[in-house]
């Protein structure tokens, strides 16, 4: 009996240690998100020899111009461990939404786990913006104007800090009325996001 529970011990010590290796911070090896209602365990590659292949590990894109830190007034720019902590605090909560701005397909193939995809060019239909808006909490008064006082947060992400997709919608997005204090700017996207070595879905 007691060489069985020494070996039990043993086991799930080591489950809990395989994420030890490469770790998020010193304090963080994973943590759980949710993923059209399907709880994901978000971690880091572990295999410390490998290696980014495939679009992502691509260093140059012509005609791409590299996006600054600062895009706008009080709209914040944040780093992985920020995205993993709104991710934690606020979409697991449903108080705020992780969105992807890359294509339908793009989307499809492979995606940050609790986004939800509403590609950039959307911005230019005016019926698909008054719904996500909507969606937000933001409410369309008989004025015209904008009450935004019961919005979500929301963290926009692209391709990566070469995409202008983040910077160009939330900057409309901005102009629509959207308060700037509610929104995230990840500017490394999703190829920084894959060089870190984090947990992708399909959808």
């Amino acid at each position: 009996m007691r060489i069985i529970l020494l070996a039990l011990i043993y086991t799930l010590s080591s489950y809990a240690g395989q994420f030890n290796k490469v770790r998020i911070t010193p304090e963080i090896s994973y943590i759980y998100v949710y993923h059209k209602g399907k709880a994901v365990k978000v971690h880091r590659i572990q295999d410390t020899k490998n290696k980014l292949t495939g679009e992502y590990a691509k260093t140059y894109r012509p005609n791409k111009d590299i996006q600054p830190i600062k895009i706008a007034k009080d709209v914040k720019t944040i780093g992985e461990v920020e995205l993993l902590r709104f991710m934690k605090k606020k979409v697991n909560k449903k108080r705020g939404i992780l969105v992807d701005l890359r294509t339908k397909k793009e989307y499809k193939e492979e995606s940050i786990p609790s986004a939800v995809n509403i590609p950039s060019k959307i911005i230019t239909n005016k019926v698909k913006v008054e719904k996500i808006l909507k969606i937000l909490g933001a409410v369309r008064l008989p004025d015209g104007s904008l009450d935004t006082s019961k919005v979500l947060g929301v963290a926009f992400y692209c391709n990566g800090l070469w995409s202008k997709k983040s910077s160009s919608f939330i900057k409309k997005f901005l102009e629509m009325g959207y308060p700037a204090d509610k929104i995230l700017y990840y500017r490394g996207g999703f190829q920084m996001w894959k060089i870190l070595g984090f947990t992708t879905v399909t959808n």
